[in-house]
């Protein structure tokens, strides 16, 4: 079981790299470690970024996303969200999935703290929901929701059908027509590609990035009223301005 001071410490010990406990940035709150999509069989240059370049261009789903889906994983508190981080660190992943911890800022995207792994397929992502729902209650508790998904949020609410993967739902597939806007918005460079900047997210240990994340994580929370940051920092943040949830946060315990 990791402890609140395991979390405490592993925060203390990058006091070095930030220059003051209020150094956050608001842009930088996720945290990977996995493997790179880009690095995935099959997988067009740019993954992701291209990914959802296109449907923002095109209000199309691209076809590679049609296999893709996520093992979803929701902190109660800030708190739980360092232990998650640390669970993500110590248990390898079947394949080294791309797997990342975040607070969550998309202003229709309901939810606070969340864990990603991306899966190849719909049967590795049960493997993995398995797997998860073993661990978290040995490492963190057994109150942390796990969910399995398909795809990005923003897909499943332009398209509510491709989000409905259990076993009485048909599932969405890919449109014929949309391999023609595919093609020819690759051909012409018509998205953003955002070149491969290295082979993978893990570390031998944590980095400055890292640390910087972690403080924006604990501005994040106390700006929503999660007071558990307080047993990490020590000492009291400040929030970020301007920031809005469309659900509020409950504390752990709350009816």
């Amino acid at each position: 079981m990791i402890s609140d001071e395991d979390v405490k410490q592993l925060f203390l010990n990058g006091r070095n790299f930030l220059v003051n406990n209020n150094s956050g940035d608001a842009l930088l709150t996720q945290f990977y470690r996995g493997a790179i999509p880009d690095n995935w069989e099959n997988q067009p240059k740019g993954a992701c970024n291209r990914h959802m370049a296109l449907f923002n261009k095109f209000a199309i789903i691209p076809k590679y996303c049609f296999s893709c889906y996520k093992v979803i994983i929701e902190p109660r508190t800030v708190l739980e969200l360092f232990k998650l981080m640390m669970v993500f660190e110590k248990h390898q992943m079947p394949n080294d999935n791309t797997r990342k911890c975040l607070v969550e800022g998309r202003p229709r995207i309901a939810g606070t703290y969340k864990g990603i792994i991306y899966c190849r397929s719909k049967e590795e992502g049960e493997e993995i929901s398995r797997m998860m729902r073993r661990i978290l209650p040995e490492e963190i508790s057994s109150m942390i929701p796990v969910v399995l998904k398909r795809g990005c949020s923003e897909y499943a609410q332009a398209f509510p059908e491709y989000a409905k993967i259990d076993q009485e739902a048909k599932l969405m597939e890919y449109k014929n027509e949309w391999i023609q806007i595919e093609d020819l918005a690759d051909k012409n460079a018509l998205v953003n590609r955002v070149p491969r900047a290295h082979d993978t997210h893990n570390r031998d240990s944590y980095t400055r990035e890292d640390y910087r994340v972690m403080v924006a994580w604990l501005k994040y929370a106390a700006t929503i009223g999660d007071k558990s940051y307080l047993s990490i920092s020590g000492v009291a943040m400040q929030p970020f301005q301007g920031l809005k949830r469309p659900t509020q946060f409950r504390a752990v315990g709350d009816d």
